[in-house]
């Protein structure tokens, strides 16, 4: 199962500009995250093999 990977920006109380990078359980879908977090942001997946996770989605 794909544990789904979100990246969006923030900015401190001191002003710094933030990545923020939020790891949803398993079984989560993209349009449920869309739902929760309107704005628009970076997605990527984590699927889990051999006992790791390989991840796949937000590039540079």
């Amino acid at each position: 199962m794909a544990r789904r990977v979100v990246e969006t920006s923030a900015a401190s109380l001191d002003r710094e500009l933030l990545k923020v990078i939020v790891i949803y359980e398993e079984g989560v879908s993209k349009q449920d995250i869309r739902k929760e977090n309107p704005y628009s942001k970076k997605h990527g997946v984590l699927y889990q093999t051999a006992g790791a996770y390989e991840f796949k989605g937000i590039a540079n």
